[in-house]
């Protein structure tokens, strides 16, 4: 399938990647305080773009009982009308906008979901995908730039009749929108066969920084995970987002940056979140890497701040780390 010729692209195939402009910006979430169809959410996407962000990251969340279920339901979390004036804000500031549709599972996460045949598979395949379809044609119209046609789905890379909805998504969606898929790590990069049929490889990534937290440790297990993703991405022929960075602003983070469900007891340390997020966008600063959004901002502006633990930025020695080299 050709790819689709876009501005947004920031280089394709035929290209050889050419990295005329990265992509850069946040998955920003609605907060409990301020929803996105809250006039004073404006606020937060401005400031956003402030920052020297040119891009954003929107999350329509789905939700599913358990694992096993073969249900996939439209979550409350976010509504349609909360989407669009986000959508709407970001345009507004002058954004590139990437929809990225996410299953919520308590106690477990998008990557736990799995299940023991064929025929489940394809039950909760055919439920996924009209979820991911209604959100498709929902934001069709509204100016948006990327969609992703799933995240984090690590059981389901295998099993699931991808080709069936790339191929539905693109009847829906304008030719202009760049369509991909979040990969979890650098594993779920190597082991996703449908790259081709995509506009971009993508992924999450939230590696082991090493248990010190010492700008020199992170340093070495950054540096292996970009030369590790540069060998994954060499021969897909795709431009290359890091759809996912982050790293709470709590202590002993490092060894397991991805954790959050003890966040609102952890002990604050907003250096090594600034050290980390210094230490990878320096990192990730390569021509083969297009795009790079960093987990999370919110909508509520007063978020974060020094007594915070959570992976936002906002408000915290790490917002002016981000604002030096995206101003720059």
């Amino acid at each position: 399938m050709a790819i689709m010729a876009s501005a947004f692209v920031m280089g394709c195939a035929g290209d050889g990647l050419k990295n005329q402009q990265m992509l850069r910006g946040f998955n920003a979430l609605q907060h409990k305080n301020v929803g996105w169809d809250d006039p004073k959410s404006r606020k937060s996407v401005q400031q956003l773009a402030a920052m020297g962000s040119n891009a954003v990251v929107f999350i329509p969340f789905l939700e599913q009982e358990k694992e096993n279920s073969l249900e996939v339901r439209k979550s409350a979390a976010v509504t349609d009308i909360q989407l669009q004036s986000a959508i709407r804000y970001a345009r507004e500031a002058g954004l590139k906008v990437t929809i990225k549709p996410q299953i919520l599972v308590p106690g477990s996460w998008a990557g736990g979901i799995k299940h023991s045949d064929p025929y489940s598979w394809q039950a909760w395949f055919d439920s996924y995908s009209k979820r991911v379809i209604e959100c498709a044609r929902f934001v069709s119209g509204q100016g948006i730039d990327a969609f992703v046609i799933g995240t984090e789905l690590t059981h389901a890379t295998n099993y699931a009749p991808w080709p069936k909805l790339i191929a539905q998504l693109r009847e829906i969606l304008p030719e202009s929108i760049i369509l991909t898929y979040a990969a979890h790590n650098i594993e779920g990069v190597k082991t996703f066969p449908h790259w081709q049929l995509l506009d971009a490889v993508a992924l999450t990534m939230y590696p082991s920084l090493g248990e010190t937290g010492t700008k020199e440790e992170m340093q070495v297990y950054i540096d292996r995970s970009v030369e590790e993703l540069r060998l994954a991405v060499a021969e897909i022929e795709r431009p290359l987002w890091v759809l996912e960075i982050g790293m709470p602003s709590a202590a002993g983070a490092s060894a397991r940056p991805w954790e959050w469900q003890s966040l609102k007891s952890a002990k604050v340390d907003l250096n090594l979140q600034r050290d980390a997020l210094d230490i990878w966008l320096r990192a990730l600063d390569k021509p083969w890497v297009n795009g790079l959004f960093i987990w999370a901002w919110y909508s509520d502006i007063s978020s974060g701040g020094a007594g915070d633990a959570d992976f936002t930025p906002q408000n915290k020695p790490a917002e002016q780390v981000i604002r030096r080299y995206w101003k720059s």
